[in-house]
């Protein structure tokens, strides 16, 4: 079963980076209280798989991105896209979806050096080749102007 959810988790998450273009619409609020969602608007599902498997598009667009990565006044863009780094690179994803999320983490305000640490400590806790593979892209994205 665990294998299972990794496999999902991985495909939910390759088919987020084919094609995207992912907005965050956003609301201010007032200091003191409660942030207020981004909402996020996904359409890498329906770009890339619409017409084959409009289903998993739907719910790549609509679920993942539209109702869990939006619920961001609770876990916040940054913070989930490091569990979401962590866990492609803990399952051996380390291919343009990774990089994907690398990109999507420095826009959701990750910096540099936060990413280091992550992948530093990913190294011990999800394999060393893993960590070397995740540094090469996460160099691009930060060297990147």
């Amino acid at each position: 079963m665990k294998l299972c959810g990794r496999k999902l988790i991985a495909a939910l998450c390759g088919a987020a980076f084919l094609a995207s273009s992912m907005v965050q619409v956003s609301a201010a609020s007032p200091e003191g209280e409660k942030p207020v969602p981004k909402k996020i608007v996904q359409t890498a599902g329906r770009d890339a798989l619409g017409d084959f498997a409009p289903d998993f598009a739907r719910y790549n667009d609509d679920i993942l991105f539209g109702e869990v990565w939006s619920r961001n006044d609770v876990l916040s863009l940054h913070d989930r896209s490091l569990i979401t780094i962590s866990a492609l690179v803990a399952s051996g994803v380390i291919d343009s979806s990774l990089k994907y999320h690398i990109m999507t983490a420095k826009t959701n305000g990750v910096t540099k050096d936060e990413m280091v640490e992550a992948i530093t400590q990913l190294g011990f806790y999800a394999g060393w080749p893993k960590a070397w593979a995740a540094f090469r892209m996460a160099r691009e994205v930060y060297e990147a102007e």
